[in-house]
């Protein structure tokens, strides 16, 4: 018993029973920006609040601000400034124009050329979709003919149908008339 008492004390269960009775109170802090705290050697320290948050943040803001915003706004003002915007030209006779070369601003160009897909690929993506769509579709309208067959000629019963044991049951019944072959109907003997 003399342990478990022991153990307790050293995990902290009493002070925690004692922050349950006295949960307000905090001994030997007072928290005030007007109180000071005299040391030895004559210089006074007044507590105060933590700010690290506060700093943090800051700190934060000032790196991506330098790391973000400044390259990106040198970026822009150098596109606007030296490069600016496309002006329409005739185009020579066996040239075909790139899909970026028709966009005005060069940061418009970059982004269409090295971010996006050309419009002619994502017309082919979108084909193809509706291509895998139309497929399905009748892929489903086969199965609900096929469904709506079997009920109308008692055939066989959609919901027996396992294609896995149908193989199996194939095969088993090609070795059994192998095997009948070989042996023969007569068992009488």
């Amino acid at each position: 018993m003399v342990s478990w008492s022991a153990l307790g004390r050293s995990c902290g269960i009493n002070l925690w029973k004692n922050h349950l009775k006295n949960q307000f109170i905090a001994q030997n802090v007072a928290f005030s920006t007007t109180k000071t705290i005299r040391a030895d050697h004559g210089r006074t320290f007044a507590m105060q609040p933590s700010r690290f948050q506060y700093q943090k943040f800051k700190d934060m803001l000032h790196f991506y601000t330098l790391v973000g915003l400044i390259p990106v706004g040198l970026i822009i003002f150098y596109c606007n400034v030296f490069i600016g915007p496309a002006t329409l030209e005739k185009i020579p006779d066996g040239y075909n124009p790139k899909h970026w070369e028709y966009h005005r601003h060069p940061i418009t160009r970059f982004i269409a050329q090295y971010v996006h897909n050309s419009p002619q690929q994502e017309y082919e993506k979108f084909l193809h979709f509706l291509d895998e769509e139309s497929q399905k579709a009748k892929l489903r309208a086969l199965e609900k003919e096929i469904i709506q067959k079997m009920g109308e000629r008692h055939d066989y019963q959609a919901y027996y149908y396992r294609p896995m044991v149908n193989k199996y049951m194939r095969i088993e019944k090609k070795t059994g008339e192998e095997i009948m072959q070989r042996v023969g109907d007569d068992y009488s003997e």
